[in-house]
């Protein structure tokens, strides 16, 4: 310790206040992460790239270029979900949205990996098996392969309505479908347009001169390299009346170059540039979901919004719930008293033909998706209309329960008749897979429905994910 002299005057005490202002200057406040200008612009200028494949090999059922995918329909499904995976993460880690911000933000981190997972899952399946035989099945695999692109770009960058999947997902494949990217269409144009980089970041001062990416300098690369296409080709045609061995060498690689393309390079380069305009759109439209979700952090319609809006339209009290439910559940008796009876007497549940089992199959498939669809507007109408959700007072709990028990019976009827009668009898199709997922999926729903009616529980969260794992699990398998 040091010495301390008590008859020290004191104007000689150290005022530790003024001591502290000389030696210890205040830190600067640190700025939030602003990404800059250059990385959307890079992406800006890929997207071209990516819109162009993805028209050109992906778009549609069927390839536009029926020469370099002849047999194998799949791999561009394969090569587009790995580079579009890949640019959206090389994207969200520029722009610094991590996966701790994600989680900082209360979003959900797993499922942002589940859905990439998915998007592989189902890509591999195309590269596999490429399109199923029946036309239904098909559209229906490549459409759902779409949604869950569109969906794990949603969970990556963190927008979803609720920073999770929830009962309120029409409104996320709505933000995703509709408002994202028609709402940032123009935003690709507008990055490329902008004169300037946004604001550096903290150690970007100490990194010397940044290169910058302008929409000049981008048209000036493009018109270099046409120029020098241009001074190649008219040098490569003179040359070649100087020299055989060159004219023979620039003979092999031309032939070599049309095996890959099909065609003479003129008319191919001259297709190709007619393609890539039109796949101009489709680029604006995947750069205005990445980007767009990536520069807003959240979703535009939000949970809080959402209710904010809806909360005049809580109005209806607890016995409009017993009138409207226990009608419809009155009804159901009946139905599976009748189907009781026809089950006893082998009647309902019976088929002696294949036409006639088909035809029982797929009506009692199309009623199970209407019925189970009626069931779950009824709940969503008593959360929009009803004073109080179902699953808040002990009797609509009840009612509600009936509900869906009616529903999980109806599900459980239809996958009976689906399986055990048609396919049991006359073997599996892709419709028939796919429709048998499809009821499997309702019955799962059910019955989280009805556990969620007694136990706080992230039932449509659970809904969703088994429903993705389940497609892309589905989709690895040969049928």
């Amino acid at each position: 310790m040091d010495n301390y002299n008590m008859n020290q005057s004191p104007d000689q005490f150290i005022d530790f206040d003024e001591y502290e202002k000389e030696t210890f200057v205040a830190p600067k406040p640190l700025r939030p992460y602003v990404p800059n200008k250059n990385i959307f612009r890079i992406a800006a200028v890929v997207s071209y790239l990516i819109g162009f494949f993805y028209y050109k090999y992906v778009f549609g059922i069927a390839p536009k270029d029926s020469v370099l995918f002849r047999d194998h329909v799949g791999i561009p499904y394969f090569i587009f979900g790995i580079l579009f995976i890949a640019g959206c993460e090389a994207f969200a880690h520029f722009t610094g949205s991590s996966y701790e911000d994600i989680r900082k933000r209360n979003g959900s981190v797993l499922e942002g990996v589940i859905f990439m997972v998915c998007v592989l899952l189902q890509s591999f399946a195309l590269l596999l098996w490429g399109y199923r035989t029946d036309v239904f099945a098909a559209v229906f695999q490549v459409i759902m392969w779409h949604l869950t692109i569109i969906y794990y770009v949603l969970a990556r960058c963190g927008t979803l309505t609720t920073g999770k999947s929830g009962i309120l997902f029409p409104l996320d494949f709505l933000e995703g479908l509709v408002i994202v990217p028609f709402g940032n269409f123009a935003l690709r144009l507008e990055t490329l347009c902008r004169k300037g980089d946004m604001k550096d970041t903290p150690d970007e001062t100490s990194q010397g001169k940044q290169v910058k990416i302008t929409f000049r300098g981008i048209l000036t690369v493009i018109f270099s390299v046409f120029v020098a296409l241009m001074v190649c080709l008219y040098a490569l045609s003179q040359l070649s009346a100087v020299s055989d061995t060159f004219r023979s060498l620039n003979d092999s690689v031309t032939k070599a170059i049309q095996s890959v393309v099909g065609d003479d390079i003129a008319v191919w380069i001259i297709r190709n540039m007619f393609k890539f305009l039109v796949s101009i759109p489709f680029g604006c439209f995947l750069y205005g979901l990445v980007a767009g979700s990536l520069k807003k952090k959240k979703a535009d319609i939000s949970e809080a919004c959402f209710n904010h809006y809806t909360k005049g339209l809580h109005q209806l009290p607890a016995y409009s719930a017993y009138i409207i439910i226990g009608s419809i559940c009155f009804l159901y008796t009946i139905f599976f008293g009748t189907a009781l009876y026809d089950f006893i007497n082998n009647q309902g549940l019976f088929a002696s033909t294949a036409h006639e089992a088909s035809v029982r199959a797929v009506d009692s498939f199309w009623s199970l998706i209407r019925v189970v669809l009626l069931n779950f507007a009824i709940m969503a109408g008593s959360c929009l209309f009803s004073r109080k959700a179902l699953w808040e007072q002990k009797s609509t709990r009840v009612i509600a329960t009936l509900l869906f028990v009616f529903a999980l019976g109806f599900a459980l009827l239809g996958l009976y008749n689906l399986c055990v009668v048609y396919m049991g009898e006359y073997g599996f199709t892709a419709k028939r897979v796919l429709s048998t997922w499809v009821e499997g999926n309702i019955i799962v729903w059910c019955v989280l429905m009805i556990v969620r009616l007694y136990k706080k529980i992230p039932a449509a969260q659970i809904g969703i994910i088994l429903g993705a794992i389940s497609f892309s699990v589905v989709m690895c398998a040969k049928f």
